[in-house]
């Protein structure tokens, strides 16, 4: 750009003054720099300083949270054992009706099977007198023919006598 300049200037002005103007131009740029480094130090310790603000009070709020954790987790662990706790005595005492349905399950079933045992005895007694009043019938009925046909006869004679 110096180049540029010193092409349009003539050279004794190019000479003496552009020497003059870079060493101003190096100057202000040298203070705007140191300004613009003043600013962004400053603004670098106003962050350092909130950055650190914000870090403590991300620090207590991770404090926080773990000690709530800890809390939860001791609360969890005795619900946990209470569960566990009733979860057993809750298994006892289904054990223990099971065990009683089981044993009134038991006492039915036999008093069934008694039952169903008399009604066999009942069943065959009753069978073997059936089968034995019909052998009596069988072996009586060679006399109830006999009965018919003397009844037949009688009447028979009964009316040709003439009693009726």
């Amino acid at each position: 750009m110096a180049k540029k300049i010193a092409e349009k200037v003539p050279t004794w002005i190019s000479r003496i003054l552009l020497p003059e103007i870079r060493n101003i131009v190096k100057e202000e740029i040298s203070n705007q720099i140191a300004i613009l480094d003043a600013k962004i130090s400053s603004l670098d310790a106003k962050l350092e300083e909130r950055t650190k603000a914000l870090d403590s009070k991300i620090s207590a709020l991770d404090a926080k949270i773990e000690e709530k954790t800890k809390a939860l987790d001791m609360k969890i662990s005795a619900l946990d054992s209470k569960i566990e706790e009733k979860t057993k005595s809750l298994d006892a005492k289904l054990e223990e009706k099971t065990k009683a349905l089981d044993m009134k399950i038991e006492e039915r079933t036999k008093a069934l099977e008694a039952k169903i045992d008399a009604m066999d005895a009942k069943i065959s007694a009753l069978r073997n007198e059936m089968n034995a009043r019909f052998d009596s019938i069988e072996k009586r009925l060679p006399l109830i023919e006999r009965l018919a046909l003397l009844e037949a006869r009688m009447e028979k004679i009964e009316k040709h006598i003439g009693i009726h």
